[in-house]
């Protein structure tokens, strides 16, 4: 394919996998040895089609550093047990809406995003301490972090395993690496398939599971604290889609969200990790 380079396993490696499904030109692998699902071709440009998508859309992420500023407050306030050093890192960033909450509580925050325009936007409207890049470019150092925080990046990021060492490296002992990201062992992906917006393979090369997050973590050196999951779509939402949904299933939208708290078969699964 032009344009596109074609990948293995970014976590162990291996080159042995499985077609789990194939869209936009592009497939999904399951790798059989640790369970990592991911795109089989990235973009070799991946950088740039990455920054003019989120560029498209930073009106949008703007929006949210005040109408999701109460949201987001509550949901940090989950990590005032860990705070020690109070040095808060994001992955992920974007234009800054976590960082602004989380400033307001208290921590010090700073922040990676790979898009050149978000990382711009944030750190010249909110003053915030934003590098563009990646963690592993950024050169903290040993042992700084209580929190790294990261909310729908895991999926973008080329190189996931290099990731979560380096939030191994710079995370303190006792320190807690929070990640939400899409779970391709939800309800929604099996009812929906290629008709959800989130299976993507241009934008989202990685997708996770319960199972291959452990893998993750183990291969990076974090011990895994827990796993946990919620929502479940029943409309479909990605582009052109001629997907209609049945009528029984608008009727279980209800009972497949409750489950998902059991299951861990929700749309979006999250995690918590530490360095021991």
């Amino acid at each position: 394919m032009s344009g596109r380079v074609e990948v293995n396993c970014d976590v162990c490696s291996g080159s042995d996998s499985v077609e789990l499904l194939a869209l936009l030109g592009n497939a999904y692998h399951e790798c059989t040895n640790c369970g990592l699902i991911y795109a089989k071709w990235i973009s070799s440009a991946y950088d740039d089609v990455n920054d003019a998508a989120f560029a498209a859309e930073l009106d949008d992420y703007a929006a949210k550093v005040e109408s999701r500023a109460q949201r987001n407050r509550r949901k940090l306030k989950r990590f005032d047990r860990y705070k020690t050093t109070a040095n808060f890192l994001e992955l992920g960033c974007n234009a800054g809406a976590v960082l602004v909450a989380a400033r307001a509580l208290g921590w010090q925050t700073k922040g990676v995003d790979i898009s050149s325009t978000a990382a711009k936007f944030a750190r010249e409207k909110y003053n915030l301490d934003v590098h563009t890049g990646t963690i592993e470019s950024a050169g903290y150092a040993d042992d700084y972090f209580d929190v790294i925080y990261s909310n729908a990046t895991l999926e973008h990021i080329q190189h996931p395993l290099s990731t979560l060492k380096e939030c191994a490296r710079v995370l303190r002992p006792g320190g807690v690496l929070y990640v939400n990201t899409v779970n391709w062992d939800s309800y929604t992906r099996r009812i929906l398939g290629a008709d959800w917006l989130l299976i993507h393979p241009t934008h989202h090369i990685h997708l996770f599971t319960p199972a291959n997050i452990k893998s993750l973590c183990h291969y990076s050196g974090l011990k895994h604290i827990k796993t946990w999951s919620t929502g479940a779509r029943v409309q479909a939402n990605a582009v052109d889609t001629t997907f209609v949904t049945p009528w029984y299933l608008n009727l279980m939208k209800g009972p497949l969200s409750m489950l998902t708290r059991i299951t861990n078969k929700g749309d979006a699964v999250e995690f918590l990790a530490t360095k021991e």
